[in-house]
């Protein structure tokens, strides 16, 4: 016997729902700035990275490109020069650690992470 309280009537899955609305995020104005900014940090921080291997793997500094990551990269480790009491390590032979250079790489992805928190206030709504 059946009763008409169990009869279960089928469900489409494949049926598009009516419920669940989807949701569109409206890109922030200030989304590019921001992706700019994390674009040049992050180079930034890829070169400083890699004068931190070239130093540690003891690099020919008379080689052009080694010379011009050391050049480039200068400048941005040099705020951060003097914050221990010593910049560089040398465990052996050429090897050099660049601390200031990992000091460096900390600083400046604060330094990012800041200004891209910044940028996002204008995104915020209260509630």
């Amino acid at each position: 016997m059946t009763h008409s309280h169990d009869s279960v009537d089928p469900v489409n899955v494949n049926a598009p729902s009516h419920v669940d609305a989807p949701v569109v995020a409206e890109a922030s104005p200030l989304a590019p700035i921001r992706r700019a900014i994390w674009l040049l940090f992050g180079v930034l921080i890829a070169l400083i990275g890699i004068r931190v291997l070239f130093l540690l793997l003891g690099a020919n500094e008379g080689n052009v490109i080694v010379d011009a990551i050391y050049g480039i990269t200068d400048p941005f480790v040099a705020p951060f020069r003097g914050i221990f009491s010593f910049d560089h390590v040398r465990p052996t032979g050429n090897s050099v650690l660049d601390v200031a250079a990992l000091v460096a790489i900390v600083g400046w992805t604060l330094i990012a992470a800041v200004i891209s928190a910044i940028l996002r206030i204008p995104d915020r709504t209260t509630a």
